[in-house]
Order: structure tokens, then sequence, then C-alpha cells
């Protein structure tokens, strides 16, 4: 009875600790997404403590330098960028309202197509929107972009807080853990930052070159170059499927002005990723740590869950999943090594026992009889470890 009143205790703790969770699920992703940042940054902080800077100088001076530059990109290119997507957005309502007319005028199946498509948005329809049809666009959009903005900023305090106090942090947490299950705990947390910090430099490396060179292509190309590499940067950390998306969308502003030109620049856009996955990310990530089903079986959860914050962190939850599974199997190989060993010991330690007794009506040295005591109490105690 009392074992059963003990796993419905446990039970009920774990549902109502899931639903806790589920309830501040935000503040857990950015904490989540918190570590992944202070992980990534990791080595670059060693390699500056080295140098003779503390702990968090090196994260202050690391978080400064990232943001100086992301305001510097920002103030440099933020103008440019949104007017080349005002122009495009301009430039794609009249190409797809041209186009949407000549398929209603033909005899074949476009004219079936184009029925099925929604109406072009033409000037005539924005000047007959109401004041009151716009306000909630703009509150919304407005509000999406203020909360992403305090998101971030809550991520870096909190990714800061975190690298400064981790160690402190890490004691604590494994503090309630057994003597014997802290070890292999420590050891997977280790793996698991190693991990999650190889991805976020992977991506990160990726993510630049690939608005470079997106940047590089589309400005010869004639297409909108900010607005390109932004995307194809951001592009860089949707897992699977990013660059066929910036290939596509290649393609769609490409063929604004020709279809060769839109075949053109998915191809470019194509080769870029294809180089940056081959090799750029091994050299980075190794293959070893990548499991794409178990990605693919996380993204869609979180994607539902989350949105875009949940298509983020799909990668390296699946990681440091994948570590944790390793982890587990290799603790038990070597649970299963140990108990072969014990069993080996005590049997060598009954045999030794039993020897003891067949000289037993013969003086028996006390050293002997002090190191056969020792050895049968450390057996019992290791006896116990084992089974704890």
């Amino acid at each position: 009875m009392k074992r059963i009143m003990k796993y419905t205790a446990v039970i009920l703790a774990t549902l109502l600790v899931l639903a806790l969770l589920w309830q501040f699920r935000l503040v857990l992703l950015l904490f989540i997404l918190s570590l992944f940042v202070a992980a990534g940054i990791r080595p670059f902080v060693n390699k500056l403590m080295q140098w003779g800077l503390t702990n968090g100088t090196a994260q202050l001076l690391l978080y400064a330098l990232a943001i100086g530059i992301f305001l510097v990109l920002f103030l440099l290119a933020g103008d440019l960028l949104l007017q080349q997507f005002n122009a495009t957005a301009n430039q794609a309502v009249i190409q797809y309202e041209a186009v949407h007319r000549s398929w209603q005028a033909s005899d074949s199946w476009t004219q079936t197509l184009a029925n099925l498509l929604p109406p072009p948005f033409t000037s005539a329809d924005a000047q007959a929107m109401e004041l009151e049809q716009m306000l909630p666009v703009a509150l919304a959009l407005t509000q999406n972009i203020a909360g992403g903005l305090g998101s971030l900023a809550v991520l870096l305090a909190l990714s800061v807080y975190w690298s400064t106090d981790q160690s402190r942090f890490e004691r604590l947490w494994f503090s309630l853990l057994s003597p014997r299950s802290r070890a292999y705990a420590r050891d997977a947390w280790r793996k698991i930052e190693e991990a999650v910090g190889s991805y976020i430099r992977s991506q990160t490396a990726q993510s630049i070159l690939a608005a470079l060179f997106l940047g590089v292509g589309s400005y010869f190309l004639g297409l909108p170059a900010f607005l390109l590499a932004f995307l194809g940067a951001v592009a860089t950390f949707i897992p699977l499927f990013g660059g066929l998306l910036i290939a596509l969308l290649a393609f769609s502003l490409g063929s604004l002005q020709s279809y060769g030109l839109g075949i053109g620049a998915a191809v470019y856009t194509l080769i870029i990723f294809l180089g940056l996955e081959m090799f750029i990310e091994p050299r980075l990530w190794p293959r070893e740590r990548r499991g794409f089903l178990l990605t693919f079986l996380i993204i869609v959860p979180l994607l539902e869950a989350f949105g875009i914050w949940g298509l983020l962190v799909a990668p390296p939850l699946s990681a440091a999943i994948e570590v944790l599974i390793g982890q587990a199997y290799q603790a038990s190989l070597n649970r299963n090594t140990a108990l072969v060993k014990f069993e080996d010991l005590q049997t060598r330690h009954e045999t030794l026992m039993q020897k003891t007794a067949v000289t037993e009506t013969e003086e028996i040295s006390p050293e002997l009889r002090s190191l056969t005591s020792r050895l049968s109490t450390l057996l019992t105690q290791l006896h116990e470890t084992a089974e704890a």
C-alpha cells in the first residue's frame, strides 16, 4: 500500500511540474535559448580568460561587441533594407496583378487556376480600406516587433547572468543528486554544452557567410541585395529546409524580371547553402552529432507550441537529447561492467574464505584476520553502492 501511495505521489508531482512548465513555457524557452547562447560563446570566454581577463569582463566584452556590431549594421543597412522590402513588395503586387489578368483572359487551364487564386490587391483596394481596418494590423505588427525585441533583451540578460555564475549554479544543481549520479550528470552536462555550443558557432558562421555571398551575388544579378542577405542569414538557423526556402524566394524575386534570372538566382542560392553544409558545417559541427530524424520529430510540436522560436531551438535541443541518450547508454554499460567485476571479486573472496576455513584449526596471524575482515567490509560497501 505504501508503494502504491509513493508511486501515485511521484506521478502527481510529475504532472504538476509539467503543468507549471507549460504555463511558463515561454520563460522556459527563453531560459533554454540563453543557455544555448552561453554555450556558444564559452570557448571565446575561455580564450579571453587565458589572456588575463576575468570571467565577467570577458562575458561583458563579448556581448557588448556582438550588440555593437548588430546596432552598427542596423543603422547602416536598416533603412536600405526597408526600402528594398517596400519596393520588392510593390513590384510583386504589380506583377501578380498582371499575371492574374492574363491568366483570366486565356482559355486554357490557367483561367481555372486564376479563379482559384485570391484576387490581386490594387491601389483602389488600399484607398478603400478604412482606418479602423488598418489600425489592428499595425498594432499587432508593433506588438510583435516589441515582443521580439523584449524577448531578445531577456535572452541576453539571462545568458549573461548564467555565464557569470555558471559554476555556482552547477554546484547547486549537482548537489541535489546522489554522489553516484553526480559524476554522470556532470559529464552529460559538459557534453551537452559542447554539442550545443558547436551548433551555435556553426550556424553563426554559416549565417555570416550566407549573408555575404548572397548579398554580393544579388548585387551583381540586380536583385535586392540587402533583403536577400538578411533573409539568407536568418534562414541558416531554420533546420532542414532553410536553404530551400531562400532558393524559392530568390527564384520568385528573379522571376519578377525574367524566368532565366529567377532560375539562375535559385541555383546560385542552392550552391551557397550546399557549400556551407558540405565544407563549413562539418568542421564546426561534426556529422555524428546530427540526428535529422530526431530533429524532425522535435520540430513539429515545438513549431506548433512556440512558433518560430520553437523552430530555432529544435536542432540544439535534439543534439542535447542525443547526448543524454548516449550518456545513459554508457552509464548502463559501465554499470554492467562494474557488476561483472563485483561478481568476480565476490567469487575470489569466497574462495579465500574457504581456504581460511580449512586452516582454522591452525593459528592464523592477526594481519591475515584483519585483512580478511577489511576485505569483507569493502565488498559489502561496494555491493551497497552498486545497488543504490
